[in-house]
């Protein structure tokens, strides 16, 4: 699971869902879509993640952001709890 608040000039976004490939692309697809190259240094996004195996996807979808000048806040990291 992963939580995402995007701040931007052009608004802002929560966005909530699961951490897989179409979730991330979606998540990415609402940051272009708020930010133009432009303005990327003006925009935030604040990511709260649950561990677990997509923790790799996740982190590699992050590298992605960084790369295009998009400021990133990971806020915390969650861990889940196990059913005893």
């Amino acid at each position: 699971m992963l939580e995402a608040r995007i701040t931007a000039p052009g608004g802002s976004l929560y966005y909530a869902s699961e951490a897989t490939p179409y979730d991330l692309e979606t998540l990415r697809q609402h940051l272009r879509d708020l930010c133009p190259e432009r303005a990327r240094e003006n925009v935030t996004l604040d990511l709260t993640v649950e561990d677990g195996p997509a923790e790799p996807l996740v982190a590699d979808w992050l590298v992605g952001m960084l790369a295009t000048g998009v400021q990133v806040r990971i806020t915390r990291l969650r861990q889940r709890e196990h059913a005893a």
